[in-house]
């Protein structure tokens, strides 16, 4: 049983007080923007945010976004049990997931401009038939990820506090879901970036503590020879030592949440409505610096507070002093919580609850905003009301986001009594839905993919993933397959690999077996997708997309082929294997210089993701402060001056 740190008024004064506040900061938000800037929340703005949203914010949300529980959890985790190569292999490989992404974002804003979801685009090629076959996966990767938010939440509250878990699933997405229902996508990408400076702040002064001023580590030198005795200690269970990147079981595990959590992006629809958001020519931009900021927050918490739960183990500073974590306490994401308590007392422990919180609440707002886009326009106006009135459309889009709040919290606990971990979901969740990631990709790149290739090909790679990886656990486990076996990493490897390549094969094959009698014409998804009838000027014109964009994005395409070549070839897979056959520990001058590069590109990632985006709403954030102080009108600003604001923004 694990021993709570902090006391429970931590968790009640964390979850209760900094959620009612965000609650009520973005309703104020929400309000000025109406007033003084003329963003009325109509069904437009409330889904897509006019479509006009700056490179620093899409960058700041996706790292937002991207942020969970299992970011910080997971890789101090992983650094604490693998060493060195944990933190930075969690991260490279979500970077990944988030460039491979996006060629889809920039095809969707190329194809569909005027789209509201990616599921349109099902629903325009395929018909209900097709249209409904990837809103069973839409759904599922909703449902799951929403669950893996509040499961790591709500066990990372408990154990950390004594929190009771079912108050925790329930309080946690409280406050998340009232500044959604008010503020709607534009809320959630200004909430984003306030989440995403708090834990920038946090990390900065954590790492920086721990490397640089902390009298127990203090400097990489001093790090790298507490490792050194911790691995006499406590030897690693997996690898060579905390210092050397041959460790099989690490890069099997990295490789299998790399392709297993490609589903959570491609068929997430919280990271297709960012695109769609987005302005055209900035799409590519935010995404690919997003990825790239957001990739030094798994590597600097498993580099620095994750390594230090393991360096310290030997300490009384050590909450566990003398012995190693737990099982428990591990899969409880629990090695950052420590870590920063050994270093930095009580303060560092809240300080790792606040960035907990902040990763919860973010990403789940991400998840309702998805959720209730989807709901309202690929089911409730497709099949239920197709003449919704922009009102009507705007109060399903509400109460999707109570609904699914509540629903969220109930599998939760659901899940927290049944005994599945952060983990294991994550390793899970893959299997089920990785055919949408393929499937996304054929449909908005391929003409000649046919409606019965996707009703067979994505349910059967699912299928075939699923069997593949009871098959892995039986053999793997000793002839037994249950709840630990199917978590055994060599299984979910092989459930994830099939689910994911086997999809396309299916695909292809049925669509040239028994193909159209006419390609589909990919032009159709920029005329058949309709916007709602209380659209403004600025949407208007935000959901056409002049010559001159067309070519910048398709340039675009190619400069993400290149970004995506070097990271996967080189960074990913020549890197780690490389250093896997020198059988070799990292130098003290390495693994000197690793720290000093990771410490300055958090540094820099936090300069871009706070002040960039600041510096491009620059003229929005003129005309409000002259509003306030008495120097402009008050009778809010024009849709036109806003599109004139926008242009100025992109040239």
């Amino acid at each position: 049983m694990t021993t709570p740190i902090l006391e429970q008024s931590y968790g009640y004064g964390f979850v209760l007080g900094i959620g009612a506040a965000f609650a009520l900061l973005m309703s104020l938000i929400t309000r000025v923007l109406s007033k003084y800037l003329g963003q009325v929340q109509n069904s437009e703005r409330f889904t897509t945010a006019s479509r006009s949203v700056g490179s620093g914010l899409i960058a700041s949300s996706t790292v937002s976004a991207w942020t969970w529980p299992a970011t910080l959890l997971s890789s101090g985790a992983w650094s604490y049990a693998h060493g060195v190569s944990g933190g930075f292999l969690y991260g490279v490989g979500g970077t990944i997931q988030v460039t491979l992404f996006v060629f889809v974002c920039l095809q969707i804003k190329s194809r569909a401009p005027a789209a509201h979801t990616v599921s349109e685009c099902f629903s325009v090629r395929f018909g209900p038939v097709g249209h409904w076959v990837f809103l069973c996966y839409v759904f599922a990767t909703n449902v799951l990820i929403s669950s893996l938010l509040l499961l790591g939440g709500s066990q990372g509250f408990s154990a950390t506090t004594g929190m009771n878990v079912v108050a925790a699933s329930f309080l946690l997405p409280l406050g998340v879901m009232v500044y959604t229902a008010l503020g709607g996508l534009k809320a959630t990408f200004i909430s984003d970036w306030i989440h995403t400076v708090i834990i920038y702040i946090i990390l900065l002064v954590a790492s920086y503590k721990i490397y640089c001023s902390s009298p127990l580590i203090g400097s990489p030198g001093k790090m790298y020879d507490l490792l050194q005795e911790a691995q006499i200690a406590f030897p690693s269970a997996t690898g060579q030592s905390y210092l050397s990147y041959r460790d099989s079981t690490m890069l099997m595990l990295t490789w299998t949440v790399c392709l297993g959590g490609l589903s959570s992006v491609f068929g997430d629809p919280g990271y297709s409505q960012r695109a769609i958001a987005s302005s055209s020519t900035q799409v590519f931009q935010g995404y690919t610096l997003g990825a790239l900021c957001w990739a030094v927050i798994p590597t600097v918490i498993g580099s620095s507070a994750g390594l230090a739960c393991r360096a310290l183990l030997s300490s009384p500073h050590s909450p566990t002093y003398p012995n190693e974590l737990s099982t428990e306490e591990v899969n409880n994401g629990l090695p950052v919580i420590y870590g920063l308590y050994a270093v930095m007392g009580k303060s560092g422990a809240a300080a790792g609850l606040i960035m907990l919180f902040m990763s919860v609440t973010s990403a789940s707002s991400a998840e309702l905003i998805a959720f209730s886009s989807v709901t309202t326009y690929d089911v409730y106006r497709t099949y239920i009301n197709p003449k919704a009135s922009g009102a009507q459309l705007v109060r399903a889009a509400h109460i999707a986001v109570v609904g699914f709040s509540l629903f969220m919290a109930v599998l939760s606990v659901v899940f927290n009594y049944v005994g599945v971990t952060v983990g294991w979901l994550l390793t899970f969740s893959g299997i089920i839905v990785n055919p949408s990631v393929f499937t996304v990709v054929i449909t908005l790149f391929w003409s000649k993919m046919t409606r019965l290739a996707l009703v067979i090909g994505a349910p059967l790679g699912t299928l075939s993933g699923v069997l593949c990886w009871i098959a892995g656990a039986y053999c793997f486990g000793n002839n037994v397959v249950d709840k630990d076996t199917l978590n055994i990493t060599k299984a979910t490897f092989i459930g994830n690999c099939t689910a994911l390549f086997s999809t396309p094969l299916y695909i292809v094959l049925v669509s040239l077996l028994k193909p159209d009698p006419e390609p589909f014409d990919m032009n159709k998804f920029c005329t058949s997708i309709t916007l709602a009838d209380d659209m403004d000027a600025e949407e208007e014109h935000a959901a056409e997309l002049p010559a001159n964009e067309q070519k910048k994005l398709r340039s675009h395409i190619w400069a993400a082929a290149v970004i995506n070549i070097v990271l996967v070839l080189g960074v990913y897979v020549v890197l780690p294997l490389g250093l896997y056959g020198s059988n070799h520990d990292l130098s003290k001058a390495s693994f000197t210089g690793f720290i000093v590069v990771v410490l300055m590109w958090l540094l820099v990632a936090a300069m871009y993701i706070i002040l960039f985006p600041l510096w491009q709403g620059r003229h929005s954030i003129k005309v409000l402060l002259q509003v306030l102080l008495g120097r402009g009108s008050a009778d809010g600003t024009s849709s036109v001056e806003v599109v004139q604001l926008q242009q100025e923004q992109k040239s």
